[in-house]
């Protein structure tokens, strides 16, 4: 299927030469859709191992896109949603001093994401948990995709689950005393819902940024116009709000006020 990135693709090919020493075989991979298992090394040494083809999309929506924007400023950061840690890879080389904690609860993805961390010297700054996040702490099912995409919400006959263990927002600071994040990002196959709706006023206080991935699961309550505004009454300006696809985009949203009556 072609979409808009395949026109927006020659913008962005001295973004992607100054990227990659091995820019041509990310421009092939990339362009021709070639599932190809690949190493791809940054100019700044840190690399991302591709090991079923199916990477160049991502590095293109993290690196190439910026769709989550820059996070050189930024030094507490959750990453919800890590997967394989292209994000998580992309924020340690933005920011040298950022502290990140990774959630990502797929076996095979969690253990790429470890692999990345050691290969890149990221372990002793960069946290991994293989744990969803959700609205409730304890075990849960999570349907997994051909893709790298697996979620809650489970909409495909047969899908075949792993139970996986989930912990909350809450959990999260609670665990590692965090009074605040500057920045969480979400990327979790539309959690972000349930997520968002078991936070609290006192909790939302301690987000200073948002920048996630929606997906619409319906047209009422989980989609992209809800989570805006959901995120508006709180206290966030909106910052950005794109559609990438009919059924995903991308919202960041910045803190301006705190809430009282907690």
């Amino acid at each position: 299927m072609i979409t808009q990135n395949y026109f927006t693709l020659p913008f962005y090919v001295p973004r992607i030469c100054r990227l990659w020493t091995n820019w041509p075989e990310y421009l092939l991979n990339y362009g021709l859709r070639r599932q190809r298992p690949t190493q791809y090394q940054l100019r700044s040494g840190l690399r991302l191992i591709d090991a079923t083809g199916t990477l160049p999309g991502t590095l293109a929506e993290v690196f190439v896109r910026r769709r989550y924007g820059t996070v050189d400023r930024f030094r507490t950061i959750v990453d919800v949603g890590a997967n394989v840690g292209s994000f998580a890879v992309y924020a340690a080389q933005s920011s040298p001093r950022a502290r990140i904690l990774c959630y990502e609860p797929e076996e095979e993805n969690f253990q790429r994401l470890k692999k990345h961390l050691s290969i890149n010297g990221l372990e002793g700054r960069v946290n991994a948990f293989q744990s969803a996040v959700g609205s409730s702490i304890g075990p849960r099912k999570l349907a997994l995709s051909v893709s790298q995409c697996n979620a809650f919400d489970d909409r495909r006959k047969g899908a075949s689950h792993q139970v996986v263990a989930c912990t909350t927002l809450q959990g999260i600071r609670r665990e590692h005393a965090l009074d605040s994040l500057d920045l969480l990002k979400m990327n979790c196959e539309g959690a972000e819902y349930e997520i968002l709706g078991a936070c609290s006023r006192a909790d939302y206080d301690g987000i200073l940024n948002i920048r996630l991935e929606y997906h619409n699961l319906d047209g009422v309550s989980r989609n992209g116009e809800s989570v805006r505004r959901h995120l508006e009454a709180r206290g966030y300006r909106i910052e950005r709000f794109t559609r990438r696809l009919a059924d995903s985009g991308f919202i960041w949203a910045t803190r301006t006020s705190r809430l009282r009556g907690h």
